[in-house]
This record gives C-alpha cells, sequence and structure tokens, in this order.
C-alpha cells in the first residue's frame, strides 16, 4: 500500500510504502480465541470418547496459528519513508532487520527498477554513487513499477 502526497508547489513530496495489513490486533485475538475455543470443544468431546491423545496436538495447533497471526501482526509495523524537501532526500526503513535511514542530494537520487531472475521480483532501488537501498519489497510488481514511475517523476 502507498501513499504519495505531495507539497502544493508539486516540489517537495512525501511517499510512504507499508504491507497490506487487514486483520487489526483485535481481530487477531478474536480469531485465535475462536479456533481455541473450537479445538477446546473438539478436544472434550475426544477425550469423552477415551481419544486422549489428541489433546497436546490440538494445543499445538492452536500455538502455530498463533504465533504465524503474531508474527503477519509484527509485519504491520514495518514501512518505507522516502520524503524529499528541497534539496534534500531522506530515506527511512523499518523492516525484519531492524531500521535504516540515508540522506540523499536530489539532483544525484536516482531510482532504478533492478530486473529480478526468471520469476523473482524486481526490486525498487533508491541511491546515489553506488549505495542503493531497496524500497517497496512488500508491493506487487505493478505497484512496483508504478512507483518507481511516480518517483522518478518526482524527483
Amino acid at each position: 500500500m502507498t501513499f504519495f502526497q505531495t507539497a502544493p508547489d508539486g516540489r517537495d513530496f512525501r511517499l510512504l510504502i507499508r504491507p497490506d495489513c487487514s486483520l487489526s490486533l483485535r481481530g487477531v485475538r478474536v480469531l485465535v480465541l475462536t479456533f481455541g475455543l473450537v479445538a477446546a470443544s473438539i478436544g472434550v468431546f475426544m477425550l469423552t470418547l477415551g481419544a486422549w491423545p489428541v489433546l497436546p496436538f490440538l494445543g499445538l495447533e492452536i500455538a502455530v496459528l498463533a504465533a504465524v497471526f503474531l508474527t503477519l501482526q509484527k509485519r504491520a509495523g514495518f514501512y518505507d519513508l522516502v520524503e524529499a524537501k528541497g534539496d534534500d532526500v531522506r530515506l527511512h526503513q523499518r523492516g525484519q532487520h531492524g531500521e535504516k535511514t540515508g540522506k540523499l542530494n536530489r539532483y544525484w537520487t536516482q531510482v532504478r527498477l533492478a530486473a529480478g531472475g526468471r520469476w523473482y521480483p524486481s526490486r525498487l532501488l533508491v541511491g546515489s554513487h553506488g549505495n542503493y537501498m531497496e524500497i517497496g519489497a512488500a508491493l506487487t510488481e505493478e505497484d512496483r513499477i508504478k512507483t518507481a514511475k511516480e518517483l522518478q517523476r518526482a524527483l
């Protein structure tokens, strides 16, 4: 998901790229709790039938489900931010490997769309003088191409 804002003069801009995360933390809790209640009712039924070895597997299933949803929820905090004010371009990125920042001169800044391999997606690179930062890894291929064109036009 991209948010591209330009200043009234059309020169300065702000581009924010975030992964799509449609489920809130409250929704994750409700979903995991619902699955937990269903698993508990299945476990009680199996226990009445004498199939008690099913219980640890049901617990493991709910634990894996909760871990997956919490990992996806953590991903909701990732973003790429490109800001241009005057002659400066600032890059700020928060991802799975921590935070990265960079500052570039607007006139030297280049936007490159590096082609991937056969079935690998392309990479959107912003930088200058051999120092590039990849942004938009969460975007689809079409959105990445569109964002690269918007960035090139804005710079």
